[in-house]
């Protein structure tokens, strides 16, 4: 058993979920996600704002932009379990459980990014101290929802750049 307490717990076929040991994901590979995924989000937000300001006024685009920004990471966590960034780093979200996100929480931990990622509120530090602080490295919204971030045994032992590349030598 490796001790390490940075590395995620491995989704498993044959292990009932309930029987699996929910212990979130910390270190880089989170921190990098969330980097990729803030930046796909705050890079909708301006696009929906910027491009409706003129044709439905500037609170509307304002509110457009934030559903934007907020229904980047509800979406695909609901539908998918993870997003663009998570799913670089071979990252899910999911019940304590193992069983899959649903709706509801979702969109606890997605309206919750509000007070956690919030740059008049220190930025992420909230976040950030949540999950160093916890037992299974959850932000608030996670303990909130009742979610947790594992890596996903898909995956595992392949980086997605190196697959990629593989991919495209295979081509020529």
């Amino acid at each position: 058993m490796d001790e390490n307490p940075y590395r995620a717990p491995v989704e498993t076929d044959h292990i009932p979920p309930a029987a699996v040991d929910a212990v979130g994901r910390a270190g880089s590979g989170r921190f990098l996600a969330a980097q990729i995924d803030h930046t796909v989000a705050v890079v909708l937000f301006l696009i929906v704002g910027m491009n409706s300001a003129a044709s439905i006024g500037n609170v509307a685009a304002g509110i457009a932009a934030l559903a934007a920004y907020l229904g980047y990471y509800f979406i695909p966590e609901w539908l998918c379990g993870t997003t663009i960034g998570k799913s670089v780093f071979s990252l899910r979200v999911q019940q304590i459980s193992g069983e899959p996100c649903t709706a509801h929480q979702a969109a606890v931990r997605t309206l919750m990014r509000l007070l956690e990622v919030n740059p008049f509120l220190l930025g992420a530090l909230p976040a950030g101290i949540a999950i160093l602080s916890t037992q299974r490295t959850q932000r608030l919204g996670d303990l909130l929802a009742g979610t947790i971030v594992v890596q996903s045994q898909r995956r595992i032992g392949t980086n997605s750049a190196t697959t990629a590349i593989r991919v495209i030598r295979r081509g020529n």
